[in-house]
């Protein structure tokens, strides 16, 4: 009936303020569960203080055992042995255990005493806490009869039922913490409320409501406690003049009158619930009230025989003599309940002072009412007045004093006067017996004797060198007991639990015929531990024994533990034992030597089989996690290293979370192919339990190395079964014992086939599929003859894998790093289509910025190719001219826009250039390309993965539409263990279901087949906004220059031509960077572009911008910071210092990947080898002035190729520019310089053409 030992240890070691802290913080919700640890007992709680917004950690070790409990808080608090988060913990630990949370446990409830945690009387919480059926038997309990109500009052009932004869007596009581403690005799072990508490709160409920409790309430019994906090009570006269009492929220509240009245420390409690019978007390001589002159304390032990403990502890103070260590004179007694002044008092008798306060009667009873409410009802109610105190209530007094009397003995015994009070005498000073006080512990022990009728049992005190029998104690008191004029305590308090039973009578005897049986259930238990002597005549044999070896599974939470038993003559050896076994034999003992270094070998050998294993403390027991078990296939070496020891493992069938099967998965799969997909026939068993394919992908899904099994255990599935089958169970859809796989993942069954066991896989492939096993055996086929010179040596092996792909009917993704070409690949590729099928129908879906790019490349590589530009306003959507072009050249927004228009058309090919535009499967766009209707599909991208895993999803689905599953099936089983957990097995899943579908070659990979500089033209179209402001200004500059030039000629109108020129190149830029009164807004195809370029493009690539004009480079700035791109920047007006700082930042630091520079500014000197990308924004007049700034990465020391850009905004000044350039090559020499150099070359119409 007794608490907890977690609260035990609450209220034994928290002050009363500490406590009510500790509550409030509990009951606000301040405690926050961490961890757990259930092998070693560990919990960790984060408490935040009642005061403050402070949070403190709390450790709690060990807390299953009450004996080896620690507790240890990060607050500074150090005056008590618990503080007020330490007490908050332990209240929500202690809630925890009770609703099972801290581990798998059975729970098993002692009907006489259970605690019910409502504030009033809740007919759901009733519910919850009894048998499903307890509510409809009470009911019938109370039409048969009513419970008898014997007392109700001070917020306690006591009742009792009359069921067929059988009384049933019921308590119902208010506990401390307005919860309610109850009791019955019932057996009801699996719920807090048997039928009869039931029974009595529906009674109670339905005749006087839910809040009858606090209708008998007694404030009396408050008040008191309130009062004994300072030594009075309302028995004593005059206490109303010293105090009065208000209430707040119903609850007493005391106020002090007296300024003299002082705090003592404890308070006094009314009635003492160990008190079998009032004892007349002996007189006692009259003492004065201890006075300041008081030298030191002493400590008496009063003998009192019939009232347990057998003695009561008193302190005298009087003159003291040190070295003699006795008092001279007569001492006084000091009454312990009143006030002591301790002014003038040595601190270790100030520490006396407070130590023995604490084991007087009043704090005795305390502890019996915290931790046994029903001490008391259960004497008068069950027991008889003569039968003495219950067992458990001689336990709790036990319990509660050992601790303080060997702390008691251990501070004082060197420096103070120990002192005994024999039985029946008056307290004086002439009657009080100086003793010593041993700090050596008793140790127990018995001696059995052989009598002509009985067996006698004689228990034994081991001290020191002494061995002493009981009997000899020269006082009643068995708990401290008196040798040699000597006071000596046990060893510890579990020596004394274990001797008691032996200790009433002092010697026990047992009837020869009832021996046998006491010798088993009494006498062999206590010789585990401690010493028993047998006389000669008991010893039947004696003998060097072997043992029997065997191995026990048991499960702790996520660990198992590994227990193992050494068996002699059907004895189980435990860890505490003794190295000579006593077993008995009839009446007689059979005694067996241990064989010690048989059991150390096989705990040696045990041990050596994981370096993980955790020795726990007092026990053999070797304890692995979980994971540990089934890594590596540990388990299986283990069983097998078990067999060849000839040990037998046990345990497995009351296991749950590691109920293994020992056998070894068997696997049989068939494979065979269709049309467009294969067939995998799967046959898995472990000996005779055969597993379903949706168990193991269950299993696989889960991260979990074992699948369930029909007859309950557990089937692991091995490391080297998983790595060779978990990928096909992964992508194969199946339920019963066939997977499906798709044609798209023949690099699954390729990889079974390279890896083939004849005795597991059987693969029947169509010659299709045997043909293309093998990536190596591609078919080359001659590129067409226009481009037989000019493609490069990877962009011919690209060529290839493009023709593969469309011989199989596959979509792949051309993933070339930029600048490789990947557009002349695709071009030979739907030329050879041409060739083959001399009519095509292809589109190519593009951003707006590369139509003009596709064009181009067209026109130069692959001429007898036509093509269509469908964009703009003016588009037409007609079937037949479509059918009137090769190549329809379109944008994404375009496709969107005019996907009913493009479902009427079937294209032999649909190219998607920068594909990662449809790397969100949501987006319209993706579903629109998703729709299009086409033989062969092809991506182009050279960072299809840019920002996680999910990106390559879409690309994918669109190319081979179902390869790689749902898309929550992709995200659960491969995006989001490889982006946020990681994992390399995930990672390596997908890399080889992809590798078929992407090819990619690296700048570094092909660096042999590059030249060392590679230049490009990068067109942008203008929007409509930046287009319109182009107009407007182009229209006015042309009349007015074209008016002047009438005028004043050609060589006069070079300012106004200039000026002219310089707007429309701003414009193209920005038309935000032109100087005007009113400025224009930031409307620029080439900032997206760029941006688009340098963040999805380069990689991890480096990239020089040069402009030349400082406006552009400014927004450039804003774009890169507001994209996170670090960069370097300088122009004309940087510093020397400055310039070479931004220079060795970019070329040593990593994460400075872009150096933005004016182009004027970057020319002579200049060394950035680490750059190899280069994008003019704003061509030159010159190009030689640009091929200047190009070689400022492609110089001695530059061991990469380089990719020049410039970028050129369609039917604009920069366009024809550049083809009046072409026109006109000497403008392409160095001839002209600089700006007015180039206006000086101009014609009349050039100038026309220009402005045209």
């Amino acid at each position: 009936m007794s608490l907890s030992h977690l609260l035990k240890f609450v209220y034994n070691n928290g002050t009363d303020d500490v406590i009510r802290r500790g509550k409030k913080i509990h009951a606000i919700g301040f405690v926050e569960f961490l961890e757990h640890d259930d092998l070693l007992g560990s919990v960790v709680f984060r408490v935040k203080d009642d005061n403050y917004s402070t949070f403190y950690k709390v450790y709690v070790q060990k807390y299953k055992d009450p004996r080896a409990m620690t507790l240890r808080c990060t607050c500074p608090y150090n005056i008590g042995d618990i503080c007020r988060h330490e007490t908050a913990a332990l209240l929500q630990l202690q809630d925890l255990v009770d609703k099972n949370m801290l581990g798998d446990r059975i729970m098993r409830y002692d009907q006489k005493h259970t605690v019910i945690k409502m504030k009033a009387i809740e007919l759901k919480t009733i519910r919850l806490l009894s048998a499903p059926d307890a509510g409809e038997k009470a009911d019938g309990i109370l039409r048969k009869g009513k419970a008898t109500i014997i007392s109700a009052k001070d917020e306690r009932i006591e009742a009792k039922f009359d069921i067929e004869g059988e009384i049933y007596p019921v308590v119902i009581q208010r506990n401390q913490e307005r919860n309610f403690d109850t009791s019955c005799k019932c057996t009801e072990p699996n719920h807090p409320l048997c039928i009869h508490k039931t029974a009595l709160f529906l009674q109670i409920v339905n005749s006087y409501g839910a809040h009858y409790f606090d209708t008998i309430r007694n404030f009396d019994k408050e008040k008191n406690k309130l009062l004994g906090i300072y030594g009075y009570s309302m028995d004593e006269p005059d206490w109303d003049k010293k105090f009065e009492f208000t209430y707040k929220d119903g609850k007493p509240f005391l106020r002090v009158l007296d300024p003299t009245v002082k705090r003592v420390t404890a308070p006094v409690v009314e009635v003492s619930a160990y008190k079998k019978q009032e004892i007349k007390e002996p007189e006692v001589e009259e003492v004065k009230e201890t006075g300041p002159n008081v030298h030191r304390l002493g400590v008496v032990f009063a003998e009192a025989p019939k009232k347990y403990p057998g003695f009561s502890i008193e302190l005298v103070s009087g003159e003291f003599d040190e070295e003699e260590m006795v008092f001279v004179g007569k001492v006084e007694k000091l009454d312990l309940v009143k006030y002591v002044p301790t002014s003038g008092m040595k601190t270790e008798d100030i520490s006396l002072l407070n130590a023995v306060r604490k084991i007087q009667h009043s704090e005795i009873d305390k502890y019996l009412s915290r931790n046994s409410p029903f001490s008391g009802i259960w004497e008068n109610i069950i027991q008889s007045a003569d039968e003495g105190l219950p067992a458990e209530t001689t336990s709790l007094i036990d319990e509660y004093l050992y601790p303080k009397l060997v702390k008691l003995f251990e501070e004082n015994a060197e420096h103070t006067a120990f002192m005994i009070l024999p039985a029946g005498k008056t307290f004086t000073t002439a009657n009080l017996k100086k003793v010593g006080a041993g700090v050596d512990g008793m140790r127990p022990s018995l001696q059995v004797i052989q009598g002509s009728k009985n067996v006698e049992i004689i228990p034994k005190a081991l001290v020191r060198e002494w061995d002493i029998e009981f009997s000899a104690n020269e006082w009643s008191p068995s708990l401290v007991a008196l040798f040699n004029n000597t006071l000596y305590n046990w060893n510890s308090f579990e020596d004394y639990q274990s001797i008691s039973a032996f200790l009433p009578a002092k010697k026990q005897k047992a009837s020869k015929t009832a021996w046998p049986d006491y010798l088993q259930m009494n006498v062999l238990p206590f010789a585990r531990t401690y010493k028993v002597d047998f006389e000669k005549s008991f010893l039947s044999n004696l003998f060097e024994g072997k043992p029997e070896l065997r191995l026990l599974l048991q499960e702790k939470s996520d660990y198992l533990v590994f227990v193992p038993v050494f068996i002699y003559q059907g004895y189980d050896v435990k860890y505490s034992d003794k190295e000579t076994i006593i077993i008995a034999d009839g009446g007689l003992i059979k005694m067996i030597r241990r064989d010690m270094e048989k059991e150390q070998e096989f705990l040696r050998n045990l041990n050596s089989l994981h370096s993980n294993f955790i020795k726990t403390d007092n026990s053999f027991n070797l304890v692995l996690k979980g994971a540990d078990v089934l890594k590596n296939n540990w388990f299986f070496l283990f069983m097998d290293s078990m067999r060849e020891s000839d040990v037998p493992v046990i345990g497995f069938d009351v296991l749950k979370n590691f109920r293994f099967n020992t056998a070894k998965p068997q696997t049989k799969i068939y494979i065979s192919s269709d049309v467009d997909w294969f067939d995998a026939k799967v046959n898995v068993v472990f000996g005779d339990q055969q597993v379903s394919i949706e168990e193991i992908k269950r299993a696989i899904t889960n991260k979990q190395q074992f699948v369930q099994l029909n007859d309950g255990t557990l089937g692991i599935l091995p490391d080297e079964w998983l790595k060779k089958y978990s990928l096909l169970f992964r992508v194969g859809e199946g339920k019963l014992d066939k997977l499906r796989l798709s044609k798209f993942h023949l690099s699954v069954i390729d990889e079974l086939y390279n890896g083939i066991d004849e005795s597991e896989v059987m693969i029947r492939l169509e010659e299709k599929y045997e043909r293309l096993r093998s990536f190596n055996r591609i078919k080359e086929v001659d590129p067409p003859v226009l481009l037989a010179n000019i493609l490069r040596p990877y962009q011919v092996a690209g060529y290839h894998w493009l023709n593969y792909l469309n011989e199989v009917g596959w979509g792949g993704i051309l993933a070339d790093d930029m600048g490789l070409g990947k557009t002349i690949q695709a071009l030979s590729s739907l030329q050879l289509y041409k060739d083959q099928k001399t009519t095509m129908s292809a589109m190519v879906v593009c951003p707006t910025t590369l139509m003009f790019n596709w064009e181009n490349e067209i026109k130069k590589f692959t001429p007898n190719l036509t093509y269509l530009i469908h964009h703009g306003g003016d588009r037409i959507r007609d079937k037949k001219i479509f059918e009137q072009h090769d190549v329809v050249i379109t944008t994404y927004g375009t496709l969107r826009s005019d996907i009913k228009f493009m479902l009427e058309n079937e294209f032999d090919y649909i190219v998607l250039d920068e594909s990662q535009a449809i790397k969100n499967p949501q987006s319209k766009v993706t579903k629109a390309a998703c729709l299009i209707n086409a033989k062969n599909r092809l991506c182009m991208s050279g960072t299809p993965l840019q920002n996680n895993t999910f990106d390559i999803y879409a690309q994918m689905n669109f190319l081979n539409p179902g390869m790689l599953g749902s898309v929550e099936f992709f995200r659960n089983e491969f995006a989001t263990p490889i982006d946020k957990f990681g994992e390399p097995e995930q990672k390596d899943h997908l890399r080889k279901i992809l590798f078929p579908f992407i090819l990619r070659r690296t700048k570094e990979q092909v660096a042999k087949d590059l030249p060392a500089k590679t230049e490009t033209i990068l067109f942008c179209e203008m929007e409509k906004e930046q287009r319109a402001i182009y107009d407007a200004y182009r229209n006015d500059y042309r009349n007015k220059i074209l008016g002047v030039i009438s005028e004043q000629g050609i060589q006069k109108s070079q300012l106004t031509i200039l000026q002219g020129l310089m707007k429309l190149r701003q414009i193209c830029d920005s038309p935000a960077i032109m100087n005007e009164p009113e400025p224009y807004p930031n409307v620029s195809v080439k900032l997206e572009e760029l941006a688009r370029e340098i963040s999805e493009n380069i990689g991890n690539h480096k990239a020089l911008v040069f402009s030349q004009f400082l406006g552009m480079l400014a927004l450039i700035r804003e774009k890169l910071t507001e994209l996170g791109v670090r960069y370097e920047y300088f122009d004309g007006s940087t510093s020397a210092v400055d310039r070479e700082k931004a220079i060795q930042s970019f070329q040593k630091n990593d994460e400075v990947r872009v150096f933005l520079i004016s182009l004027k500014a970057g020319g002579v000197g200049l060394n950035l080898t680490a750059a190899d990308y280069v994008y003019i924004v704003d061509p030159w007049w010159n190009p030689a002035v640009e091929q200047q700034a190009i070689d400022r990465t492609h110089r001695i020391g530059q061991t990469k190729n380089i990719f020049a850009y410039r970028m050129i905004c369609k039917d604009t000044i920069e366009d024809k520019i550049l083809q009046l350039q072409d026109k006109k090559r000497l403008l392409a020499r160095d001839l002209v310089a600089d700006d007015s150099g180039f206006v000086k070359s101009l014609s009349r119409e050039d100038v026309e053409y220009l402005f045209s």
